[in-house]
Parts: structure tokens; sequence; C-alpha cells
């Protein structure tokens, strides 16, 4: 049975990406909060998972590399799984 997310906190604790909270809190500087509702979304569409947590901090890692404002990447990992995921 997938476990099921009913708030923020619970929605990192199954994808297992619970360290970046306070990132993911405060990653959009224009105050709009709607990308946190999405990891709820993400925890119960994928459920726990041994890929998921090691594929955020790749993106993390990838993010601080190559972007200008790599803090925003937590508002946009809905968008870059579901582009990685139709390139499979």
């Amino acid at each position: 049975m997938k476990a099921k997310a009913n708030n923020f906190n619970e929605a990192l604790q199954v994808l297992g990406i619970e360290k970046y909270a306070e990132r993911i809190w405060h990653s959009n500087s224009h105050g709009e909060l709607f990308h946190l509702e999405q990891y709820v979304d993400m925890a119960n569409a994928i459920g726990e998972t041994d890929w998921f947590a090691e594929w955020v901090d790749h993106i993390v890692k990838w993010a601080e590399k190559e972007w200008d404002r790599p803090e925003s990447v937590f508002q946009h990992l809905f968008r870059i799984l579901s582009m990685q995921l139709k390139e499979v």
C-alpha cells in the first residue's frame, strides 16, 4: 500500500526529501506557494521509492552548477520530472 501524504511535511517524508524542507518552502522569492501543493500530489502519485530522493539530489546539484538562481529549482521539480518522464 502506498503511503498517503495529507500535508507538505508528510509529502516530503514519503518522497524521502525532508532534508530540503526549508529550501523548498523558501524557494520562491515572489511568495507563491502553489508548488508546495505539488509535493503532496507527487507523494501521493509516486509513493515511497528508492529513486526519487536520489533524483532530487542530482537535480539540485545540477541546478547549483547551471542556474543563476538555483534555489528556485524546488518550484520547478514537478515540471522537470514531467519533462523527463515524457522523454522515457
